[in-house]
């Protein structure tokens, strides 16, 4: 335990210091001033694919074009690894390795699977690095490259710890009883929701957290009592070193709140805000997080089955065990990783258009919603009609151009 309270420390460390050391960046910018002009006939009145910078969407498909390999490099790589460790003979000889060294079963397992961790993260790197200096170069990341070096040292910790836990936890149940696919189940459950409950919480580290200005913050508190929720804080996180704004409600209970990203309050106007806001109170109303912890779990559950399967139909080598062969079997992961991705995004995809429905309805105001999306798409370079690939892969929204068609009833004009 000493020695996971010194891994968990050294993860967030790590990712706190990552946090802290970027380069900073300056709103409103060019691409804000713009959507500023924007009439309320002309965001009523018109698509989103008038309304966004058109050289910024053609900037978004060319980075579309640019990561979509990298995320599949990033899968094909790990695979690649993980099968030649087990095809070698290398996860035998590691395990032996392991075994003369650590007494204890489930420290085994937990090293094991930390050390598959390990490898994966290692074969992954360069196209991890790869697509950092793709949103390097199109300046949507201002983290400088030894920094995000440690983000990726930390992230890569954690990585380790979680990996060992499911290897040690797994494993111990199914020597221990028939039934452990069902402990497995309701654990993988259970760690999805309190994964998106907590994990916001590792964005925190590095940040400082202060309120809103007096008249933003009454602003921002008419909108919260009017929901209905009066006793949740609105509060601003800053750390200003990206261009892209963000909105994320963190917490449960009476310790929830809304954070506001600096950038966001610098670019948008405080109508925005207002939408922003709300869109995070909608999914507080419909308990959408929970849900998306759920239907998550539920893809994991799937397709990690369906790698257990597949691992089955391949012949055991002589010196293979149920702990060897987790190799095997976490290749096989990063595989069906592929398939489960566009699975996932295709689930979640509705619950935008929810948010925004009960966020147009609360502040009554579609024109500012429109604008808040525009300016949303402009920031993040994203495609306001994404292209059949990138919706499968890289969006887990359904695009500009079809969530304003909501807002303005105007047809999106995308393909």
């Amino acid at each position: 335990m000493r020695i996971l309270g010194a891994v968990f420390f050294t993860a967030a460390l790590l990712l706190t210091f990552a946090a802290a050391h970027a380069a900073p960046i300056d709103r409103p910018n060019a691409l804000d001033r713009r959507v500023d002009l924007l009439s309320q006939t002309a965001l009523l009145h018109q698509p989103a694919t008038v309304l966004v910078d058109h050289a910024r969407q053609a900037a978004a498909l060319r980075r579309a074009h640019l990561t979509l390999p990298g995320w599949v490099l990033i899968q094909i790589f790990e695979a690649i690894a993980l099968l030649y460790l087990w095809g070698s003979g290398g996860a035998a000889r590691l395990r032996d390795w392991l075994r003369r060294r650590i007494r204890s079963d489930w420290m085994l397992r937990f090293a094991f699977g930390a050390a598959l961790a390990l490898v994966a993260r290692v074969a992954a790197f360069l196209p991890e690095f790869y697509l950092y200096r793709v949103d390097k170069t199109m300046q949507l990341s201002v983290e400088l490259t030894r920094w995000w070096l440690v983000s990726w040292a930390g992230h890569t910790v954690l990585g380790m710890i979680v990996a060992g836990l499911v290897a040690a936890i797994v494993l111990g149940w199914a020597q221990r009883t028939h039934q452990w696919y069902a402990y497995t189940i309701l654990a993988i459950l259970a760690g999805c929701v309190i994964w998106t409950y907590a994990s916001p919480y590792l964005t925190l580290l590095g940040s400082t957290i202060h309120p809103l200005n007096g008249r933003l913050d009454a602003q921002m508190r008419d909108v919260l009592v009017r929901a209905g929720f009066g006793n949740l804080r609105v509060q601003v996180e800053g750390v200003r070193n990206t261009p892209i704004g963000e909105a994320a409600v963190i917490g449960i209970g009476s310790s929830r709140r809304i954070l506001l990203g600096d950038t966001l309050i610098a670019g948008d106007t405080p109508p925005e805000l207002a939408y922003d806001v709300a869109v995070e109170l909608g999914h507080v109303a419909h308990r959408d997080l929970l849900w998306i912890a759920l239907i998550e779990g539920g893809i994991v559950i799937v397709f990690s089955a369906l790698a257990v399967v597949l691992s089955d139909r391949i012949t055991f080598r002589r010196d293979d065990d149920p702990l060897s062969r987790l190799a095997i079997v976490a290749a096989l992961l990063a595989l069906v990783y592929v398939a489960a991705v566009p699975a996932r995004n295709a689930a979640l995809r509705s619950y935008d258009f929810s948010a925004d429905r009960y966020a147009v309805a609360l502040t009554g105001d579609p024109g500012d919603a429109v604008r808040a999306l525009v300016r949303d798409s402009d920031q993040r370079m994203e495609e306001v009609c994404p292209e059949l690939t990138a919706m499968l892969f890289l969006y887990t929204s359904p695009g500009t151009g079809v969530r304003v068609e909501q807002i303005n009833h105007i047809p999106s004009g995308c393909p």
